[in-house]
């Protein structure tokens, strides 16, 4: 684990930590199977970076993790003049999820050190409607 960063643990506070908004989806039992949330991008101002950590069980619930990322970016429309989230570039499915989420995928991608690639996708916030339109 050491040569891997930080543990699950210290991943989520971390994730938490820098985050504006974070929610979590729950079984009928209450139990948390998935963490989520939109992060400031250290890099780029007024950004905001949408992150999520969850367990395989996520996938019995494919359409509360739907609605619980829609719901998440719409609140955050207000927060950012953009949001972005990144897609393995070989997995059709996830770039499918993005667009489902009403994403658009800008031709960018990001590679790791391990050499994976990610395709870059954006969502319109009104808050960067609102600048590009009116200079707010």
């Amino acid at each position: 684990m050491d040569g891997l960063g930080c543990s699950p643990t210290e991943s989520c506070i971390e994730g938490i930590k820098g985050s504006r908004l974070v929610y979590s989806i729950n079984t009928e039992r209450g139990l948390p199977i998935c963490l989520l949330g939109v992060a400031n991008h250290p890099g780029l101002e007024d950004t905001g970076v949408v992150w999520t950590m969850s367990s395989n069980k996520v996938s019995r619930y494919p359409l509360a993790f739907v609605r619980a990322v829609r719901e998440l970016l719409e609140t955050a429309c207000g927060l950012y003049s953009k949001i972005i989230s990144y897609a393995d570039n070989d997995n059709p499915k996830h770039k499918k999820f993005h667009e489902v989420l009403g994403m658009i995928n800008t031709g960018e991608t990001y590679t790791k050190q391990d050499l994976q690639v990610y395709a870059a996708y954006e969502y319109m916030t009104v808050k960067g409607l609102n600048k590009l339109y009116y200079n707010e």
